[in-house]
């Protein structure tokens, strides 16, 4: 599938999409850049010190009172890091929409069970558990 047909395929960019639209992407401009899978990670892992640097920059502004605008964060710290989270999925085998609703359903099971009615929780749980093994 090319890039216009998996931009075409929904009417909103699903994680899904987003993850396939990434691997075709890298398959025609980026992979032959690299040596390998983990070439990407190393890659990676190099850019997400830069990301952080840029988000340091703008909370440090923030908390001294200076004047800063959100749109580098915006164009492009929010862009990179999907970029980034789907080249670490596609390297790793994992499917990115999967492994947020395992983390969703964890993090409330872990941190707010007492926030939450527990018929809502297992609903969830049951609800991603399905999900996850349905489209897997």
């Amino acid at each position: 599938m090319n890039l216009k047909e998996i931009l075409e395929r929904n009417p909103q960019l699903t994680l899904e999409d987003l993850q396939a639209l990434q691997t075709e992407y890298d398959r025609r401009f980026v992979n032959h850049k690299f040596k390998d899978g983990f070439g990407k990670v190393q890659h990676t892992y190099a850019h997400m010190g830069k990301l952080l640097g840029r988000l340091a920059e703008y909370v440090e502004a923030m908390e001294e009172g200076r004047e800063v605008s959100s749109d580098d964060l915006k164009n492009k710290v929010i862009p990179d890091l999907l970029v980034y989270s789907a080249w670490l999925a596609n390297e790793l085998g994992v499917r990115m929409d999967h492994a947020y609703l395992k983390r969703v359903a964890e993090n409330l099971r872990r941190l707010y069970a007492d926030k939450i009615p527990r018929e809502e929780l297992e609903g969830i749980e049951g609800h991603v558990d399905n999900r996850v093994s349905r489209e897997s």
